[in-house]
């Protein structure tokens, strides 16, 4: 164990698989080595990461460059495009397609667009006496209510402490303790 622990950080990395399955933790001490071998391991994702986003943010910087320029030339011949059309369609309302080799320009009526202060719109529905237009949500305050149930004996049924009443809709389920290893 103590020959283990003199090692130093690539010699434990790079042992066979067997002689890592054996190795255990036994003491506080041994237990301190491998948060050291967890802290080194982190630190390496971590710079790993570092450059691995500063080539993915080079090469993005560049994309963008690209198709930025290429962007513009396209937006330049989609806008002919739709003049072009827009004159057709004027001289002739049923050119709503015009179908070409490589393509087509295509006009299509769309729905208006509405704009809505639903605060505003509520209010004219109530004083309408159109409430069956309004939706109406709801939902418990489960934050709140939970601060008054219980788990029973049974580690299932949710109790309400102020009535005493089992609550339906709820059950429990006990889970197991949570273990997590933190690094300083």
């Amino acid at each position: 164990m103590d020959a283990l622990m003199k090692l130093d950080f690539d010699e434990a990395m790079s042992m066979p698989e067997e002689e890592k399955q054996r190795f255990k933790v036994t003491d506080n001490s041994s237990a301190d080595w491998c948060l050291r071998k967890i802290k080194a391991l982190k630190t390496q994702q971590g710079e790993n990461t570092q450059l691995a986003q500063k080539e993915i943010d080079r090469i993005k910087a560049w994309e963008e460059a690209e198709n930025g320029k290429l962007q513009d030339s396209i937006t330049f011949f989609e806008g002919l495009l739709i003049r072009y059309h827009m004159e057709q369609f004027e001289q002739d309302p049923k050119k709503k397609t015009i179908s070409l080799p490589d393509g087509k320009l295509k006009a299509r009526a769309q729905q208006p667009e509405f704009i809505r202060d639903d605060e505003k719109l509520v209010g004219y529905l109530r004083k309408a006496g159109r409430t069956d237009y309004i939706k109406v949500i709801e939902k418990p305050e489960w934050g709140e209510f939970k601060k008054i149930v219980e788990v029973s004996m049974d580690g299932k049924t949710v109790v309400d402490t102020q009535t005493g009443e089992i609550v339906e809709g709820v059950t429990a389920e006990i889970r197991p303790p949570k273990f997590s290893v933190e690094v300083d």
